[in-house]
């Protein structure tokens, strides 16, 4: 750990894997995530989506645009050039050519400081995904990936429930994208999908599992911080749920950092999926930009409230990868 960040040790709480084919790849894979500084890391599944995506037109996507142009002019700033309708749609189709699909988790789910979550396939009727998050279980997966936006379902969705439900019954942690996405995901239209108010209904029904709230609700590149106010309202209503500051910019996770309980907040990057970032610098400018906060608060954010919610552990010596 470099010396002028003021902790012992970091998990990344939020990381993504791009499709891997062979034992080789894995250990480049998780060799780059160490070399961010990282000693250990929550791996999230995106589950297919492309049958959905194919049914958004491009036309639809130009006709969201222009009901939304005025707030992409006032608020993006000098990122709204990146915002054009077609670059949305190229993106979305992007994401989900590049991150979805999970072939060599059992591997990685070997190594005691991986934690490696099972993505949910919210088109699935809640029967049908339940049966299937069980099975992920006896597969090595630790948790479960909620990303709602991208099925463009609200967050009370009773596949959503299914999955909250399954984990609650086998102690297993749930991490619930908040907000919106990049790609199309960044007009109202479909952003709305990402609003983590919609879970209250869910959390007062189920009190023991852990739930991490990705992003605290707030990623947005037009509107940062979208959904913060209804993320800190859950999470001063319930104790067992949590958030990451994954992909936030550092003065937004400076805000978080402020505004939440200190044992509620864990440290994200979302490698590799944000796009122009190098996740070393990302991670030096977020602990930088917390200079002045208590060192047991940044303990807790950088690997402690991790280690709880996910069960794994920050190592910091040397270690062989997947044989």
């Amino acid at each position: 750990m470099k010396a002028d960040l003021p902790v012992s040790c970091i998990i990344d709480a939020h990381v993504h894997m791009p499709f891997i084919g062979n034992r080789e790849e894995v250990n480049l894979y998780l060799r780059k995530l160490l070399s961010t500084g990282v000693r250990g890391a929550v791996i999230l599944g995106i589950p297919s989506f492309k049958s959905i995506l194919d049914k958004i037109s491009y036309n639809e996507v130009l006709k969201e645009y222009e009901k939304s142009k005025h707030l992409i002019e006032r608020y993006a700033g000098e990122i709204k050039d990146m915002l054009t309708p077609e670059r949305l749609f190229i993106m979305a189709h992007q994401l989900s050519d590049n991150f979805c699909g999970f072939n060599k988790h059992k591997e990685i789910s070997l190594l005691t400081n991986f934690s490696v979550l099972f993505p949910s396939n919210l088109s699935l009727d809640p029967e049908e995904l339940s049966s299937l998050l069980e099975n992920s279980i006896k597969e090595g997966f630790r948790g479960f990936k909620v990303i709602s936006t991208i099925f463009l379902k609200r967050l009370d969705d009773p596949s959503v429930e299914a999955t909250i439900a399954i984990a609650n019954e086998k102690g297993l942690p749930v991490t619930v994208h908040g907000g919106c996405d990049p790609g199309i995901w960044e007009l109202p239209r479909f952003c709305k999908y990402g609003d983590p108010s919609r879970l209250d209904p869910l959390l007062k029904k189920y009190k023991d599992v852990k739930v991490v709230i990705a992003h605290a609700g707030s990623y947005s590149a037009i509107a940062p911080g979208v959904f913060m106010e209804e993320t800190l309202e859950l999470v001063k209503k319930y104790e067992n749920v949590y958030v990451d500051t994954s992909a936030l910019p550092a003065e937004i996770v400076k805000v978080v950092m402020r505004e939440f309980p200190s044992e509620r907040v864990l440290y994200g990057s979302d490698y590799p999926a944000v796009v122009n970032s190098d996740a070393k610098d990302y991670m030096e400018e977020v602990f930088l930009s917390l200079t002045g906060t208590p060192r047991s608060s940044l303990e807790k954010f950088a690997h402690e409230n991790a280690e709880s919610v996910f069960g794994i552990e920050c190592i910091t010596e040397n270690y062989d990868l997947v044989e």
